[in-house]
């Protein structure tokens, strides 16, 4: 074998070692425990802020309108796979989001409140 195909045989091995594949995967925000509870649960005229923050915990965000509070949850599952060489790298992701929204009057009572169709799993 000449010196040049042997170097070459070698280049094209050391690169074929050099590419790998990646799968990862997370999970970001708060739990989204909104979905364990039972959607009449939460009782607009009733339910008061206490009562939401002793069932999901503290919000992602909490907002504060004019004559309003918002309590915004979120949770975040990313999803992920590439292909790593040294010449070309691929990688796709997927994001899915989970939400739940809860509107308070100044007295912090329940106004309204909404969940995303979309759910993820814990």
């Amino acid at each position: 074998m000449s010196t040049s195909v042997r170097g070459v045989a070698i280049a094209t091995i050391a690169l074929v070692f050099a590419a790998g594949c990646a799968s990862y995967g997370s999970i970001d925000g708060v739990d989204n425990l909104w979905r364990e509870v039972e959607v009449d649960h939460f009782q607009k005229g009733i339910t008061t802020q206490a009562d939401v923050l002793g069932e999901l915990g503290p919000p992602s965000q909490l907002i504060n309108l004019q004559n309003q509070t918002v309590f915004y949850y979120l949770a975040q599952q990313s999803t992920g796979q590439g292909k790593l060489f040294i010449i070309w790298n691929h990688v796709t992701e997927t994001k899915k989001y989970d939400r739940a929204i809860f509107f308070f009057d100044k007295a912090g009572v329940l106004e309204e409140f909404a969940f995303s169709r979309e759910s993820i799993e814990r």
